[in-house]
């Protein structure tokens, strides 16, 4: 099918389509895996091997779906790509609208396609003489979701077509003329496709096979004009409801209003007046890049998943991980409105299932999620997601950026209840350690780069300067609002073991020998260390020189072949902080490995069948060009991250401090 533009607009869904009946375990069986943790057995949401079945759809459900597609049909048929000739597309980024030009058997088909942006809506324009004709019609498709299995590591859920008997789709009657709506039912979900056009160009829908059709097309529908015209043009709103769609022109007026304000308001770098041969692609880079994160991550209530609303890898679902890549941009860009529509509401509405999450576990506060969803607020029962900790502290550097943009106590109330069961968790995971007098992390645990052996990885790093630098934003936002700080979390933080160190480099985490350096597995991404001074503000866990000498060491044996996603955005920043601008922008020019595509799509790199496209590496990229370009808590000059040789002219607007 040719996509006039992809519907991707995204339901959650009910909690049991992806397997289906499950007859021979019940998912109440399912209690986590019990892992001995300093001598007590506590029970990690990971998989469990005695239920294979259970363990495998925790992880798919409940998960977002595609809703539906919308394309093109040429003589009763699907338009294949095939059929089209001499295609030209074109967006205007200004605007958001895309305009697709092709031939169908030598006939000119013109299509403007528009996302709305106060209602999950698209709009199309198609002209033709086609349409006039009756050969070129309008084709809406339902899919269903795929069965997940576990043949790959991530699925890329676009939909499947191969079980119409699992859900129904009807025309709703609708007595308004310029209206029409799809009902469609999948178990738990249901929602309506309501379609809307101008009675000067009226239209009339069909169904392509009849109610209870076992055929692939069974949920197929078409969309004609109901006159000689040559035009084609409507809205379809995806809503929960029955409701009537806004009319084309409006959702273009508003659509028009909404792109010039975004454009208009927040941050900006401009690098035209630069020399270097360098600087018009990383000027490209940085526009489509806003344009991206505005489109898939300018969310309400929680974050994208990694690859947006192009698609539905990893089951659906988004990470608690990420969240600083994904969203901490929003506010060094000057769009603090876009990161406060989604902090703290994400972690308030994770608060119940968190807290009792941490309770069931032995600890106190809130444990956050790895792999989630809303829902259920589950941790999806994967091999590393149970185990992984760098998640825990982000609430504190997601408040700093948020008090930073708004210093007042109404900031400071609206994240105290989130951090304060943050601390307690932190406070109360890490454990006394005998021997050497110290608060340890783990056993079991894993790190940022998820390649350490898990029952045997204590005190790591990153994670132990992260514990340190979060609790100690705790403590100082209680005293910011004039109240008591808890004092274990003041035992703890300033007792808490230093990162370890091995020949005056640091070490990913405690007990590794010198020979680290030669282990492939560790080295093959060591992002970690470099962590401690780029994205981790300055904290006393972290001894500045010895950082640097890890971060240079770090550089000597990181080939560029090996790094992918967010890497370069963190070797960019850390870069930056310890003073070597060069090396920074060696970093986001480095266009021979880190790859954007022709859209602007940031391309992950590396192996895992990891789906397209990768949105923590745009909105990461945008974060690092903030930080060279404005610098952040303590730098002095301006563009710190830009090399001073007379070849790079940034002048920046609206751009703030990162922490």
């Amino acid at each position: 099918m040719v996509r006039l533009g992809t519907v991707c607009w995204l339901a959650l869904l009910g909690s049991s389509l992806a397997f289906g009946r499950i007859d021979r375990e019940e998912i109440s069986d399912y209690l986590g895996v019990p892992m001995m943790t300093h001598g007590r057995n506590v029970s990690y949401d990971i998989p469990d091997p005695d239920l294979p079945e259970i363990s495998q759809w925790l992880i798919g459900n409940p998960n977002r779906i595609n809703l539906g597609r919308i394309g093109l049909k040429y003589k009763g048929d699907t338009l294949a790509a095939s059929q089209i000739t001499e295609p030209r597309q074109e967006l205007d980024l200004w605007t958001g609208v895309i305009k697709s030009i092709f031939k169908v058997d030598g006939s000119l088909v013109k299509v403007t396609t528009r996302g709305d942006f106060e209602t999950d809506a698209v709009t199309f324009d198609i002209e033709s003489k086609l349409v006039r004709s009756g050969d070129l019609k309008v084709e809406l498709d339902f899919p269903y979701p795929p069965i997940h299995t576990t043949k790959y590591k991530y699925e890329v859920f676009t939909g499947v077509y191969d079980f119409p008997s699992n859900h129904t789709t009807s025309i709703v009657p609708e007595r308004l003329p310029g209206s029409a709506h799809i009902y469609h039912e999948m178990q738990e979900t249901s929602y309506f496709v309501n379609l809307g056009w101008p009675l000067t160009s009226p239209l009339k829908l069909s169904r392509d096979e009849p109610e209870g059709s076992d055929k692939l097309n069974a949920h197929r529908y078409t969309l004609a004009s109901a006159w000689s015209s040559s035009t084609i043009s409507f809205t379809a709103r995806f809503s929960p409801e029955k409701e009537h769609a806004d009319l084309p022109l409006l959702v273009k007026a508003r659509n028009l209003i909404g792109w010039e304000k975004y454009w208009s308001e927040g941050g900006f770098v401009d690098l035209t007046s630069s020399s270097n041969p360098n600087a018009t692609e990383l000027q490209r880079r940085i526009v489509q890049s806003q344009y991206h994160v505005q489109v898939n991550s300018a969310s309400k209530g929680q974050t994208p998943q990694e690859s947006g609303l192009m698609n539905n890898g990893w089951y659906g679902k988004f990470h608690m991980e990420m969240v600083v890549w994904h969203a901490a941009h929003w506010a060094t860009w000057g769009r603090q409105k876009h990161f406060d529509a989604i902090f703290p509401e994400v972690y308030e509405t994770l608060l119940p299932s968190s807290l009792a999450r941490a309770k069931a576990m032995g600890w106190e506060g809130a444990r956050w999620p790895k792999m989630t969803e809303l829902i259920t607020g589950r941790s999806s029962p994967g091999g590393i997601n149970g185990l992984l900790l760098w998640q825990q502290p982000h609430p504190m550097y997601l408040a700093e950026l948020a008090y930073q943009s708004k210093p007042t106590r109404e900031t400071l109330k609206r994240w105290d209840r989130v951090l304060s069961a943050t601390a307690d968790y932190m406070a109360s995971y890490a454990w006394e350690n005998g021997t050497t007098g110290k608060y340890d992390l783990g056993p079991p645990s894993y790190g940022v780069t998820e390649n350490t052996p898990p029952a045997e990885t204590r005190n790591l790093a990153y994670e132990i300067a992260y514990w340190r630098y979060g609790l100690d934003v705790a403590r100082e936002w209680k005293k910011k609002l004039h109240e008591r700080v808890p004092e274990k979390w003041t035992t703890v933080a300033e007792n808490l073991a230093l990162p370890p160190q091995v020949d005056g480099l640091y070490a990913v985490y405690d007990g590794l020998n010198s020979s680290w350096w030669e282990d492939p597995k560790l080295t093959s991404d060591p992002r970690s260390l470099i962590m401690m001074q780029g994205i981790l503000p300055n904290t006393p866990a972290v001894d500045p020189e010895v950082a640097l000498r890890t971060a240079d060491k770090v550089w000597d044996i990181w080939g560029d072949a090996r790094i992918r996603g967010w890497g370069r955005p963190v070797l960019a920043i850390n870069s930056a902080r310890i003073g070597n601008p060069e090396r920074a922008i060696y970093h986001l020019t480095a266009y021979d490995y880190w790859i954007f595509d022709d859209a602007g799509f940031a391309v992950r790199g590396g192996a895992g069948g990891t789906p397209p496209p990768f949105m923590p590496g745009n909105a990461g990229f945008l974060y690092a060009v903030a930080y060279m370009a404005a610098g952040w808590r303590g730098s002095q000059s301006d563009t710190p991250g830009f090399p001073n040789d007379g070849s790079w002219v940034v002048r920046h607007e609206g751009l703030l401090k990162a922490p």
